[in-house]
């Protein structure tokens, strides 16, 4: 799996290169360059502004919750992405070590590892619900679209799948302890018994009230990526509207999800937005520029958060010994 990963990750990049090159590089670059220091700040501190409900969906999932806790789950977001979109690791990778950043600062393993798993799901939720308001969005702007009836089918799958684990707590959870099992393989004590993070499990979701909020607040994000998006067409001089911003990244959304297998969507995020930008009019090379801005902003953002976990990894490895990862490539697998 690990073959593959880095397989279908040099294949999305060679896609991006044709992408970027076959419409222009030398448009691309001047559409980015025209966003300028501050418009690229703008887009900085938004994705900074939208990890905050990020961070409180996490904290209010934990069963004795502290506000204490919030800069450390505020991190642990920023890892958990960074690790997915610049790691060459399938997602399941992200949540990895995410999880295991934050139990460095003293969350119980178990409770983070089981805590990060539901906080996928609610998230997960929320993504369904924010596609299916693009997708709204679509049938107004372009009803005769040939993507309404195949995102459309996605969605009502992946509601199902949502259902599950807000409906039917007993068969999420099962699900959950099972990634939970491949998420733990390899870290010995740190993890802690199965009975340990099925004690966690249970007593998350006892406050169902909790995962609804949670759910709620991940929504928001999905909202706050929307209003992103828009500013950054915004900045490159895109005549756009919110809903059609809306739209635009809720089925981008939508499309990464399918193509969970290639590590950081290379590729596929430059030719989603291409693609969907096209739907409403935009020109191809602003949309490239918005995916190419995105995926530096991320990186301004991911890097530092990536070495601070290092760095507390590597301190615990001086001082006690102990700290090995599990093999990602094995739990994404």
């Amino acid at each position: 799996m690990k073959r593959l990963s880095f397989v279908f990750m040099l294949g999305g990049i060679l896609l991006g290169i044709a992408i970027v090159f076959g419409f222009g590089a030398r448009h691309v670059l001047e559409a980015m360059l025209s966003v300028g220091w501050w418009g690229f700040a703008e887009l900085t501190l938004a994705q900074l502004l939208i990890s905050i409900p990020l961070a409180f969906a996490w904290l209010i999932i934990l069963p004795h919750r502290t506000w204490q806790l919030l800069p450390r789950l505020y991190w642990g977001r920023l890892v958990r992405e960074a690790g997915g979109r610049f790691l060459p690791f399938l997602p399941v990778g992200g949540f990895v070590i995410g999880a295991r950043a934050v139990s460095l600062t003293g969350l119980p393993m178990a409770l983070s590892a089981a805590s990060t798993l539901v906080d996928v799901a609610a998230e997960f939720t929320a993504e369904v619900m924010f596609a299916a308001l693009g997708l709204g969005v679509l049938l107004v702007w372009q009803p005769h679209s040939d993507l309404i009836l195949p995102v459309g089918a996605g969605i009502l799958v992946a509601a199902v799948a949502a259902a599950i684990f807000i409906a039917l707590p007993g068969q999420g959870t099962r699900l959950l302890q099972k990634l939970a099992a491949r998420i733990g393989k390899g870290e010995g004590r740190a993890l802690g018994s199965l009975d340990s993070m099925a004690s966690q499990f249970d007593a998350i979701y006892a406050r169902k009230s909790a995962i609804i909020g949670a759910v709620l607040l991940h929504f928001l994000a999905w909202l706050g990526s929307a209003c992103q998006s828009w500013l950054a067409y915004h900045l490159l001089g895109a005549q756009i509207t919110v809903s059609q911003a809306l739209a635009i990244e809720a089925l981008l959304r939508a499309a990464l999800s399918m193509t969970f297998f290639i590590p950081g969507a290379a590729g596929v995020q430059e030719a989603a937005y291409a693609g969907l930008g096209a739907i409403f009019g935009l020109p191809v090379e602003i949309s490239v520029a918005v995916s190419l801005l995105t995926r530096a902003r991320d990186l301004v953002i991911g890097l530092p958060a990536l070495l601070l976990w290092q760095y507390l990894e590597f301190r615990k490895l001086k001082t006690n010994g102990s700290g090995k990862l599990p093999d990602l490539g094995t739990a994404a697998s």
